[in-house]
């Protein structure tokens, strides 16, 4: 097998021997990547920089079976600000391990590399506040692992609910569900559905737009977390992560 040079963000991390890294890597070109950095945690090492959690690089990886190794390596963007924050490095470990729960090998997924390429970016480098931003990209990945909510629209009977006073958000019926049809779901007020929604039309430029009030911010948690739940499972990290948060 040839040494391919590809352009990634690492996604995960563990440590193994005494000096050796297994990373696995989001690529643009080949989704994917699970590979080796030898040596790399020494002090000295040409690959240190480049083996450390969220890091966009360029890595010329020798692909040989199921697990490649670095040959060489050069760091894009470190985003080494969310390692001095606790609540930007919560932020970014769960797109991280998110993103790592539905990736797979060969599989560009472009829309989803840019999602978690800005939410980095803002994390690491804006003053927004961490957990709006991580609520943006909660909404947006579920919309792109194929798990968008309906917002306004019952999801059973599909009548417009934007009037409606008494709400549900059940995810297993799809989203938000009106009185009158069966549920078995939480209440939801109109607030957080509206702030859902405009969440989905933002561009991945915008995430840093996302302004909301901690009672707001705690209701779109909570929705998300039921999409993530039952689209990843229970036992999913990063959806026990994000009910660590909710307490």
């Amino acid at each position: 097998m040839a040494v391919e040079t590809v352009n990634g963000i690492v996604v995960g991390c563990t440590d193994y021997r005494d000096n050796d890294r297994m990373l696995t890597l989001f690529t643009a070109e080949r989704g994917r990547v699970d590979c080796k950095a030898r040596n790399c945690r020494k002090a000295t090492a040409p690959l240190l920089a480049c083996a450390q959690p969220f890091v966009y690089g360029e890595y010329a990886v020798f692909l040989s079976g199921e697990r490649g190794t670095v040959n060489a390596a050069e760091v894009k963007e470190s985003f080494y600000a969310l390692r001095e924050d606790p609540d930007r490095f919560l932020a970014a470990s769960m797109a991280a391990r998110l993103t790592l729960s539905v990736i797979e090998p060969d599989a560009p997924n472009e829309p989803l590399f840019s999602l978690l390429y800005h939410t980095l970016s803002f994390l690491a480098y804006s003053p927004a506040e961490p957990m709006d931003l991580l609520a943006g990209f909660l909404i947006r990945f579920c919309d792109r692992i194929g798990y968008r909510p309906v917002l306004t629209q019952c999801a059973v009977c599909r009548r417009d609910v934007r009037r409606d006073a008494v709400l549900f958000f059940s995810a297993e019926a799809g989203g938000t569900v009106c009185v009158a049809c069966p549920h078995g779901g939480k209440p939801v007020n109109r607030t957080a559905l509206e702030a859902m929604r405009r969440m989905l039309l933002l561009s991945d430029a915008e995430l840093n737009q996302i302004r909301m009030s901690e009672p707001l911010r705690r209701a779109v948690l909570e929705s998300e977390h039921a999409v993530l739940e039952h689209a990843l499972g229970p036992t999913d990290r990063g959806v026990q992560l994000l009910e660590q948060i909710l307490g």
